[in-house]
């Protein structure tokens, strides 16, 4: 069934059998695949976010990134022969329960919870006084527990700790490890009942050793506690605010020094003027303040690594830099990875910055919005940082260890290692995202650079995938006793495909998600990864904005192409790609190119249950990917489909071997996906942790008695009943 709006999603549970709609469905498909979502909100109803609510007020969600939402889990089984069968499910946490019991859109605004409700405030959905969402929407890690050999599967995201959960139900079963044992990422003296855990969305399993790695870090909050305030005191006074601060914005907006800037925002929203008046005495009590109560305002700087094997409370090591000094994580670390010897932690380029946990701060008011969103957005390094740990030094008794720092030369956000370490040599398949930024959406009050027109409202909510630098896809090699990047054996694969035909072959122009076969198994490493099937999003002047082209045009970035050069290759307009890429060459050896306005996000390698005469294993299979399109009719105008789409691994050029459609199948921006052999319901595992207990806790470190006895009231009758 076509729709109107590209970005729609739904939220209910499904179990249909797939129908074909063009080709015949492989009879040597085999085990299931699954894959992450985001589906909006409790209140959205699904996607899109819409500008009005049913009762014709102003939809505060709106505009809101398509990544910010439910974890909608798709389960696709192909253990029938000639079937597809697809089950969805929303995954439901506590905080998702807390969350419906105090929305006032679902509850009414009368409901004693609305005041605590949580808001989408950008990438993150918060409550000032119940803490962060933990979606769960963006990946999915396998492994075995060691006590029964089931296999079993965690939900991740990057704010939040992973939660296990039942491959056949697609429900919840529990948290890994308690609250307790996190370490919040917002200031100390914050007790949130639903704390940030800023952690990685790719935890990783080794199924050698039966190990399951991740980490938790924090970071220094000067700017970010700043800015927040700034918004609990627009919050206070809206209209008054609203119409002075519009005042000075043109004043503004012409300062070079964008500190500067920033300083006479706070001054004007602190009335900063009355205080200057006592300068001294403000200095001497600053001091003071810092010396007695000021370490409880900031977190530190520091990182975690997290080993679990099915305790119930997983082991942390800190870990620090060889001259032993804290590390700082400058953006997250939403990508780790392993070999046998090694753990591999990257500060990966996906930012972290106040205009990104920022959405509709003044109601749909656009002027004030792209200030505040110019005055705080941050620029993402050209590099990234490596912090390479030998899997030798997590030993029981150490409570530290030390890791070798590397410094990539392109910014990366994934990358996957082979295992094999022979002589100390780690090897990386890396996807360069160059000066592109998959923190950035598009938002409703942005413009297209090369038209200067408003953005296309349909694509409101989409990453902007509008690169500014040619992407490039790197095997790189790193000697890790020497910390260093053996240039000579690495290698930089960029590829610009010729833009004056209609299919420009294969390129490189937004290089985005891979899969290759045994990625991420449960069941066995890969020494040496020998083919990787990349995707492209390829160019759109549709998708790159004024505000992005600013914020990368910088001329001294590590770039192949100049800002100028990238708007014209823009205008020219490249399609979504799906290649192959043979790893000991560097080579492309296989392409499709997606027809215009045909939309790919995900991608999984499936194998063949059959081996092939000729064929090589890591070729022999079929990839699945998730496609939008579009249909244009002359009375009714554009829609838009639903599809999935599978290829032979071995023949992608062919185009895909069978489309699948289902009339209640519809995903607006699916993510990462993963295949396992088997998905059975599994049993109750011995670290299942008491919901109840785990968030009493947090309750009870609550400072406001009255506080603390609403939220425990919500807890109580909103949640607990659901975890009994």
């Amino acid at each position: 069934m076509n729709y109107q709006n590209l970005l729609t999603a739904t939220r209910e549970s499904l179990d249909v059998n797939l129908k074909v709609r063009e080709g015949k469905i492989p009879d040597d498909l085999s085990g299931f695949v699954f894959i992450n979502s985001g589906a909006g909100t409790v209140n959205s109803g699904g996607l899109p976010y819409k500008k009005k609510l049913p009762n014709g007020d102003l939809n505060k969600e709106f505009g809101s990134p398509v990544i910010n939402g439910d974890g909608y889990v798709f389960r696709f089984d192909m253990t029938q022969k000639g079937k597809v069968n697809l089950k969805t499910n929303i995954l439901k946490p506590p905080c998702y329960y807390a969350d419906l019991a105090s929305s006032p859109i679902i509850n009414g605004k009368d409901n004693p919870y609305a005041k605590i409700a949580f808001k989408n405030k950008g990438l993150a959905r918060m409550s000032r006084k119940l803490g962060t969402r933990n979606q769960l929407n963006t990946a999915i890690t396998a492994f075995r527990a060691p006590e029964d050999d089931q296999l079993r599967l965690l939900a991740t995201f990057d704010a939040g700790r992973p939660f296990e959960f039942d491959a056949q139900t697609i429900k919840l079963i529990t948290p890994v490890g308690k609250n307790k044992f996190w370490r919040s990422g917002t200031p100390p003296f914050l007790y949130d009942p639903f704390p940030m855990f800023l952690t990685t969305a790719h935890p990783v399993y080794d199924p050698e050793t039966r190990e399951v790695f991740s980490v938790n870090f924090t970071k220094t909050t000067k700017r970010l506690l700043s800015a927040t305030e700034i918004f609990d005191l627009l919050a206070k006074d809206k209209e008054g605010f609203e119409k002075k601060l519009e005042e000075r914005i043109d004043q503004w907006k012409n300062y070079e020094n964008k500190e500067k800037a920033l300083e006479e925002v706070n001054d004007f929203f602190y009335n900063a003027h009355e205080a200057k008046q006592k300068k001294g005495l403000k200095k001497m009590l600053k001091t003071i303040y810092k010396k007695s109560v000021g370490h409880k305002l900031s977190n530190e700087d520091a990182v975690y690594l997290v080993k679990w094997k099915g305790q119930d409370t997983p082991q942390a090591f800190k870990i620090i830099n060889e001259d032993g000094s804290a590390i700082e994580i400058e953006h997250n670390m939403h990508q780790i990875g392993f070999s046998k010897d090694y753990l591999l932690l990257a500060d990966t380029n996906f930012k972290f910055t106040l205009n990104v946990i920022m959405n509709n701060a003044f109601a749909n008011n656009k002027k004030l919005n792209a200030f505040l969103r110019e005055l705080l957005s941050g620029v993402q390094n050209d590099y990234s940082s490596l912090y390479i740990v030998p899997r030798k030094d997590l030993i029981d008794e150490k409570k530290e260890v030390k890791a070798h720092k590397v410094i990539l030369p392109v910014e990366t956000v994934h990358f996957s290692v082979d295992y094999n370490n022979d002589n100390d040599i780690v090897t990386l398949h890396i996807a360069h995202n160059c000066s592109a930024c998959p923190a950035e959406w598009i938002r409703h009050y942005d413009t297209c650079k090369s038209t200067g027109l408003p953005v296309d409202e349909q694509k409101v909510g989409l990453i902007a995938v509008g690169a500014m630098d040619i992407s490039r896809i790197g095997k790189v090699k790193i000697d890790v006793k020497n910390r260093a990047v053996l240039e000579k054996e690495s290698k930089f694969l960029h590829l610009e495909g010729n833009l004056d035909e209609k299919d420009p072959g294969p390129h490189t122009w937004g290089i985005g998600l891979y899969t290759y076969h045994d990625m991420l198994s449960p069941d066995c490493n890969v020494d040496k990864i020998s083919h990787i099937f990349w995707q492209a999003y390829g160019l759109s002047d549709k998708m790159l904005t004024e505000f992005v082209y600013r914020l990368y045009e910088c001329p001294e970035r590590n770039r192949i192409y100049s800002a100028e050069e990238m708007l014209e290759f823009t205008k020219k307009g490249a399609p979504f790609i799906l290649q192959t890429v043979e790893t000991a060459g560097m080579e492309v050896t296989d392409y499709y190119s997606f027809a215009e306005n045909t939309f790919m996000w995900s991608l999984q390698f499936i194998p063949s249950s059959k081996p092939k005469e000729g064929v090589p294993e890591a070729l022999n299979g079929y990839v699945l990917c998730t496609v939008v399109g579009q249909s244009t009719n002359a009375s009714t105008g554009d829609s838009y489909y639903s599809e999935i789409w599978l290829f032979d691994a071995n023949n992608l050029k062919k185009g895909p071997v069978v489309k699948l459609h289902h009339e209640n199948m519809q995903f607006a921006f699916t993510i990462h996906s993963i295949w396992v052999p088997s998905a059975s319901s599994v049993s109750s595992p011995p670290y299942k942790i008491n919901i109840q207990e785990d968030y009493d806790e947090q309750i009870s470190q609550i400072k406001r008695r009255k506080l603390r006895k609403k939220v425990q009231n919500l807890m109580n009758d909103g949640v607990y009943p659901y975890f009994q």
